[in-house]
């Protein structure tokens, strides 16, 4: 009887979780029904308009998307996070899974077949995160800088213009001084934790937590005071409106709060705002699961590069180097890279930030959205970061955009890609030790071509370019980064300024005939 109880008990559970799934595939496919209705209703309305409307041909042609005001914080979850009730979805990690289970065996095997014993190889992990202090003491300095010297600065700022407000020359004077101290705050907040990384010569992952962390802290920063400039602004001006003889009476103006701001340093998101949605209870379950797999993560690129990229690149000769040989390097490395690419997603872009907005109670965890579903390099860029892409939109796109006469798009996607892959560039520059830009030319020049020249049309023919485009690019840094990283190993060094600008693996490398040339097969 109890067996019996026990297994009508399971097939509730299966019915259950079957339903579920349907009804959430069914939820999603609506949605993107609905969304795709929607949206050729609205070009076929915008292509019959001109022969409905008298509209001057004179008037510049724009792009059917609105500009959008500044992002709406709603209380939701991140996509994965709904998709992995669904066991199918929950089954495609369970692969990953498995996979790091058998690059763990396979090393194991060898190291036990080799040496006789195991060797866990943790010491090029040991070496990425070397003088770690040292890079969490430069971002303790970093975090005490952003909170007080920008929070007290503003304060200040705010709270003494009143004082200006019965002499407009003085006013405008004491608005371009504090201007001109917080250019200078910002170049010294990028000069000083580089000149630090290049003086302790901080290797790859301990230089890239003070590079995220500074741009972080940089572009919230600048979320804080433009967002709050203009609030101040607007208060002053009413305050000389109403009574402009009484320039003392500060309580009328209203600065943010230390702990609104504080609250929005640590919260996973670029744009401020003074009110965000909250939860109501943290799980902490949930949060030790979301680092759990941060680390698991990162342990898993460790394994991806221990058996992929370091014996490849470790047995090419930098002298050896032909067209041939760089071609199979280059196939051989869209794998790992692939593999960079899906785990820095799912480590940092889900996991970490969930992890935090779990701890914060952050309630809005949209920080990225189905861009493995994307047609184009436009929808890619908008919805594979959504936390940097809302503040780029925000900030850079919308305001040249307004700057160059609501005209024209272009302009504004080519300054919000170019400096993005400017400080893509940056990053990689000094937590590499060397200027060799590749992901500058991929990002910047041919990830402008593709987001300017592809047609933006919709089906699967276009998902598989741009898989394929984005697995060879990938595929590409991957080969060229570690190739400079080894040739600088291997090649003998200058002490002109231009060893550090001019790559190395170039340099040095000269082509054989094709009877030496090498085969690297994985």
């Amino acid at each position: 009887m109890e067996t019996t109880t026990n297994g009508n008990t399971q097939w509730v559970q299966d019915e259950a979780e079957k339903i579920r799934a349907t009804l959430l595939g069914e939820l999603h496919r609506i949605e993107n029904e609905v969304n795709n209705q929607f949206l050729s209703f609205k070009n076929d309305v915008e292509l019959r308009q001109p022969k409905i409307f008298d509209i001057e041909t004179s008037q510049p042609k724009s792009s059917n998307r609105q500009i959008h005001e500044t992002r709406v914080f709603i209380a939701r979850n991140s996509l994965l996070t709904d998709l992995f009730h669904t066991s199918h979805i929950r089954s495609l990690r369970n692969v990953f899974i498995a996979v790091l289970m058998i690059f763990v065996m396979q090393v194991a095997i060898n190291d036990l077949v080799e040496y006789g014993r195991l060797k866990l190889h943790f010491e090029l992990i040991f070496q990425c995160f070397a003088n770690l202090h040292i890079a969490l003491f430069i971002w303790l300095i970093m975090q005490l800088c952003t909170s007080v010297l920008v929070f007290m600065g503003f304060y200040h700022w705010a709270n003494n213009r009143v004082s200006y407000l019965s002499n407009p020359k003085d006013l405008k004077i004491y608005d371009i001084v504090w201007l001109i101290i917080y250019i200078t705050y910002i170049v010294l907040f990028l000069i000083l934790p580089c000149r630090e990384i290049v003086q302790h010569q901080l290797p790859v992952a301990s230089s890239l937590i003070v590079l995220l962390e500074q741009l972080r802290q940089l572009m919230k920063t600048y979320s804080f005071v433009r967002e709050n400039v203009e609030k101040i602004r607007l208060q002053c001006r009413l305050i000389m409106e109403t009574n402009p003889t009484e320039n003392t009476e500060l309580e009328k103006l209203t600065a943010p709060d230390f702990s609104k701001y504080l609250y929005f340093l640590f919260a996973p998101t670029l744009i401020y705002s003074d009110k965000y949605p909250r939860n109501a209870v943290v799980h902490w379950d949930f949060v030790l699961q979301m680092f759990g797999q941060v680390i698991a993560s990162v342990i898993y690129v460790y394994y991806v590069v221990v058996r992929f990229c370091v014996p490849t690149f470790e047995n090419l000769n930098q002298n050896e180097i032909t067209l041939p040989i760089f071609i199979t390097v280059l196939f051989n490395s869209i794998m790992p890279g692939s593999l960079f690419l899906l785990l820095g997603f799912y480590g940092f872009l889900h996991c970490w930030l969930n992890a935090f907005a779990e701890m914060l109670r952050f309630a809005d965890r949209m920080f990225y959205k189905d861009w493995w579903n994307s047609t184009s390099f436009a929808a890619y860029y908008r919805t594979w970061n959504v936390v940097v892409h809302d503040w780029l939109y925000t900030y850079v796109y919308k305001e040249v955009y307004v700057l160059t006469g609501r005209k024209n798009r272009i302009i504004p996607a080519i300054c919000v890609v170019l400096l993005s892959a400017t400080f893509h560039e940056y990053v990689m520059m000094f937590a590499l030790g060397f200027f060799y830009p590749v992901m500058f030319l991929l990002f910047g020049v041919v990830g402008m071509l593709f987001l300017v020249f592809l047609p933006r049309n919709k089906g699967v023919m276009y998902n598989i370019m741009l898989w394929a485009f984005l697995l060879i690019g990938v595929g590409l840094q991957s080969c060229f980064y570690f190739m400079e990283a080894y040739a600088r190993k291997s090649c003998p060094a200058t002490d002109s300024i231009w060893d550090k600008v001019i790559p190395r693996s170039i340099v040095c490398r000269f082509s054989l005939p094709s009877t030496k040339l090498l085969h690297i097969d994985l």
